[in-house]
């Protein structure tokens, strides 16, 4: 027999890939009947499963309204680049630091590799190669408070929720910028420049925030 916590985590990975992929659009509701239809459950999985998916804020309960699709406005966003810029800071002093920095940097450059002298770049592969390259990033720094507190803060999958901020002709040669400092083994630069790279994007969010006012 199927335990409801089963049931729970079934439909919380099927929820959170349709709002990663943009299946489920920010700001859309989530039919809990439908839902639970579609996944053959019943409410409590599924009410529990809405649950974890707000406390990794992507979702939100709203009064009267039910559970939304969690929709960022660029404070909550500038806010996320910001934790993002000091965390993967420490991851990439990490990466630096490591043996084995070289063969690390030799898989990190491996996402980019494709683009490489591309005159036209394909924005969605690029996107998805930005995020598997952050990805990586803390992953294979090998701390566990970090990996903790992206786990439970989803802080990388704010921050790509507008999509690419700037354009790949700008990010690939700080990508390489990063990479480089890591394969060289210089702590202070491989975080110095991952920092720059998340900081530079917070000042276009900056940008933006304030035309909007």
């Amino acid at each position: 027999m199927i335990e409801h916590v089963d049931l729970s985590q079934l439909a919380y990975q099927h929820i959170k890939s349709q709002i990663l992929n943009g299946e489920l659009k920010k700001g859309q509701k989530l039919v809990q009947e439908k839902i639970a239809e579609s996944l053959g459950i019943s409410r409590m999985p599924l009410h529990k499963a809405l649950q974890m998916l707000e406390s990794e804020f992507l979702v939100e309960a709203i009064p009267r309204k039910g559970y939304l699709v969690k929709k960022f406005d660029y404070k909550e966003l500038i806010d996320a680049f910001e934790c993002r810029e000091v965390l993967e800071g420490l991851a990439a002093r990490k990466l630096a630091q490591s043996p084995d920095h070289d063969e690390i940097a030799d898989n990190l450059s491996s996402f980019f590799e494709p683009f490489l002298n591309q005159k036209k770049i394909d924005i969605p592969k690029y996107r998805q190669a930005d995020q598997d390259f952050h990805n990586a990033v803390r992953h294979l720094s090998d701390n566990v408070v970090l990996k903790k507190l992206d786990a439970l803060g989803n802080y990388l999958k704010m921050t790509f929720s507008l999509g690419l901020v700037r354009e790949p002709v700008e990010t690939i040669a700080e990508h390489y910028e990063i990479i480089n400092a890591i394969r060289e083994g210089d702590a202070d630069k491989a975080e110095s420049s991952i920092r720059k790279h998340a900081s530079n994007s917070i000042d276009i969010l900056i940008k933006k925030q304030n035309e909007k006012l």
